[in-house]
């Protein structure tokens, strides 16, 4: 059974009205106390020397009467439940503060372990009364801890953070998965939007965001995110680095992002707290739907934030989230953009010597000038775009093939050579010096396209212009043709690499490959 907790202040109050000579009835329904209180506090007003007849002395005075009447009333006062819970002082210390220390209980789950070990306790020892217990001997294992409160304006704030919830399976992987929930609360209302997810990767992060402003019809001034690593690049106490797209976004949408100080989860108390109360719901769904799918339970999840924890009764606000957000949070947000944020991927690429960068499986040319930068590319669903310090120095259409060229991007003499196929013409000749077979994978690599497999014939060609044995490398050629091999440089070095051990082992000469072609097995010879 709940009580309320009556200050000094609040019988202060009582007989200030008490001595204005306002009836008890009134004083009850101004002060929400019940009228046997008021008048329990009527006969302590006499008890301390105060009467209805004589002016009311100073507060001060009749505050420390009426402190120095507690203090005389608690001396002897051993009330039953306290008593029975004395012998399992010791006890419960020892729980709450253990010897190893990663064993210690919270107070509220020592009191559950004490009631199982004494079933004496159970039934006639109340929670509450358990509480004042440990209070008033000090047991708390930090009880010089202390809070404050700070509530925001409707609309200025909403908290985001993610937290893991259970292992869901994945039909689409086909295995058991860590299933995750991006939440975000409005600091005002205390309304929740939590998205289920297996990624924490940008993207994700971005369209959760993306999709909460569209369900709530509107974006508070700011967010305030922990040092996640889709949002924030490297955590710093004064100059944390935004992820690219995320600082797009928030651009966007004319919001600001504040990112908590690392190690302090208490920067966004409001959805730290809340992370524990969406994972027992989730679970909670999750056993009662057991076979939903990913998507159902996110609409799920979605329908216990707007009409199970939105209709509740808040702990701390004493009003519903949901009908607040309604009436007080929803109009004091900033208007949503015409358009839906397009999300994009933000990453750092080299441009390499031959004018190209590779982003999302494909290659992209860059102006000459910037031949071993670093660039920043962003990646929309049919534009790439890239940007050397902050500048936009290219632009591609990203299409279907493989490599997107502007030959434009190529000083005049090598757009020649690509012309007039001087490059490919040059790699041909060098290798048909060096062997028939060489010569023969040479062009093969080539025939497919010019510039695609360009690369990986320079390679060859360079590995075979420093190896001095040209038996080797026909021979290696030769296998490469006979069984199919991939010809990347890394399988042609590891063959080189192997015949050259098999030729410097004692009386074993190198195999020529006409003479591997009359080999036969142990097999021909017993037929």
């Amino acid at each position: 059974m709940a009580y309320r907790q009556t200050s000094i202040m609040d019988v202060w109050d009582i007989i200030r009205r008490l001595h204005d000579r306002q009836r008890v009835k009134e004083i009850a329904r101004v002060t929400g106390f019940d009228r046997k209180t008021v008048k329990g506090y009527k006969r302590l007003a006499q008890a301390i020397g105060l009467s209805l007849e004589e002016p009311l002395p100073e507060k001060e005075e009749v505050l420390r009467r009426l402190q120095e009447s507690a203090g005389r009333s608690k001396v002897g006062r051993s009330p039953r439940a306290q008593t029975l819970l004395a012998p399992y002082l010791d006890e419960i210390r020892e729980l709450i503060n253990p010897v190893q220390k990663d064993l210690a209980l919270k107070a509220k789950t020592a009191f559950y372990v004490l009631c199982e070990r004494h079933q004496d306790l159970a039934g006639q020892v109340s929670y509450p009364t358990y509480k004042r217990f440990v209070r008033l001997h000090k047991l708390s294992l930090h009880p010089g801890l202390s809070t404050c409160r700070i509530e925001a304006e409707a609309g200025s704030e909403v908290q985001i953070d993610y937290g893991k919830m259970c292992q869901f399976f994945d039909p689409a992987s086909d295995r058991r998965r860590v299933l995750y929930a991006f939440i975000g609360t409005l600091a005002h209302s205390r309304m929740k939007y939590v998205e289920l997810t297996f990624t924490q990767d940008q993207r994700s992060f971005v369209c959760s965001h993306v999709r909460m402003f569209s369900l709530l019809s509107g974006v508070p001034k700011k967010t305030v995110v922990d040092n996640l690593k889709p949002a924030v690049i490297s955590p710093s106490l004064y100059d944390p680095q935004l992820n690219r797209a995320y600082r797009e976004m928030a651009e966007y949408y004319d919001c600001f992002i504040e990112t908590a100080r690392p190690g302090h989860p208490k920067d966004k108390p409001k959805v730290e707290r809340d992370v524990q109360t969406v994972r027992e719901a989730v679970r909670m769904l999750i056993v009662q739907n057991p076979s939903a799918s990913l998507a159902e339970l996110n609409r799920l999840i979605l329908d216990w934030c707007v009409h199970t924890y939105g209709e509740r009764e808040h702990g701390t606000t004493g009003e519903k989230p949901y009908t607040v957000f309604l009436e007080r949070e929803r109009p004091a947000l900033k208007a949503l953009p015409g358009q839906p944020f397009e999300v994009a991927l933000w990453k750092t690429a080299t441009v390499h010597p031959d004018h190209y960068i590779q982003v999302l499986g494909k290659a992209f040319s860059v102006p000459h000038e910037y031949l071993g930068k670093t660039v920043w590319v962003r990646a929309s669903e049919r534009v790439l775009k890239i940007f050397y310090n902050h500048q936009l120095i290219k632009q591609h259409v990203i299409g279907d093939r493989y490599r997107h060229t502007d030959y434009g991007d190529f000083p005049e003499n090598v757009r020649a050579a690509l012309d007039t196929n001087y490059l490919h013409k040059k790699l041909l000749e060098r290798a048909g010096a060096v062997g028939p077979a060489f010569g023969r994978i040479v062009h093969g690599l080539l025939s497919v396209h010019a510039y695609i497999n360009l690369r990986t014939v320079q390679a060859l060609v360079k590995i075979a212009d420093g190896t001095t044995d040209t038996r080797l490398i026909e021979h290696a050629a030769g296998l490469i043709e006979q069984h199919a091999i991939k010809p990347t440089p890394q399988n042609f070095r590891g063959l080189l690499a192997k015949l050259a051990a098999e030729v410097s082992t004692p009386n074993l000469l190198p195999m020529s490959q006409e003479t591997s072609e009359l080999v036969r097995d142990i097999s021909y010879f017993q037929q």
